[in-house]
């Protein structure tokens, strides 16, 4: 998720929150049964319509990079299990858009157009609850992030050595996760943002539609 401010929003940063909830769950039911035809065409398209925000390339590189040690982690397992190499090699690629998906859904979203789209959850004792747990989840992911990328391995860098930063962002994390919570109350009182934008959301409607057509072809 993007910071509040909207000063640099694109064509899609005005997108509705359910929108993208719904573009996420197709995404992963039209992967999960995706032919290998079908998912190179899924991902052509999200990298066309993720041309009206350019900022969303380097946030997907940054997704694929967290993602390479379960990725190495599983061709390691797939290898010594036997595993079909056309299955494991489909199974990355599904893996990859999903990744594609989520940074598509998430990687422009401001946490105020988040308080915006729940205005009715925020009315509710146990939808305030879930609202709070969902944004704290999020800070604590974009922390981890930003600490991680703080100290980004040079060269060819083993398994082991991923793992190690891996694990020393989150204890960075964790330190900090005092700072997370003043700054997750913050968010929580600060104005809720203005109507999102027609044109943003039928861009959504597009994609859903492009989305369900190249399923069933």
């Amino acid at each position: 998720m993007g910071p509040q401010s909207n000063n640099q929003a694109s064509a899609l940063s005005g997108q509705n929150l359910w929108l993208r909830l719904l573009i996420l769950v197709l995404a992963l039911f039209a992967a999960l049964d995706a032919s290998w035809r079908q998912l190179g065409m899924l991902m052509a398209l999200y990298c066309l319509f993720m041309l009206l925000d350019f900022s969303l390339y380097p946030k997907l590189l940054r997704g694929l990079r967290l993602t390479l040690p379960f990725l190495a982690a599983y061709w390691v397992f797939g290898t010594i299990f036997k595993a079909e190499f056309p299955d494991m090699l489909l199974f990355s690629l599904k893996l990859i858009f999903f990744i594609e998906a989520t940074v598509y859904c998430f990687g422009n979203l401001h946490l105020s157009l988040v308080l915006r789209d729940t205005s009715w959850l925020r009315k509710r004792k146990w939808g305030m609850r879930l609202l709070r747990f969902i944004l704290a989840t999020a800070l604590y992911i974009r922390a981890y992030t930003r600490h991680f990328d703080r100290h980004k391995l040079k060269g060819h860098s083993s398994i082991g050595t991923v793992l190690d930063s891996m694990i020393a962002a989150a204890t960075r994390v964790y330190r900090d996760s005092d700072v997370i919570e003043a700054h997750l109350a913050w968010l929580l009182k600060a104005p809720v943002a203005e109507s999102g934008r027609p044109a943003a959301n039928l861009i959504a409607l597009s994609l859903m539609t492009l989305m369900v057509l190249i399923s069933s072809v």
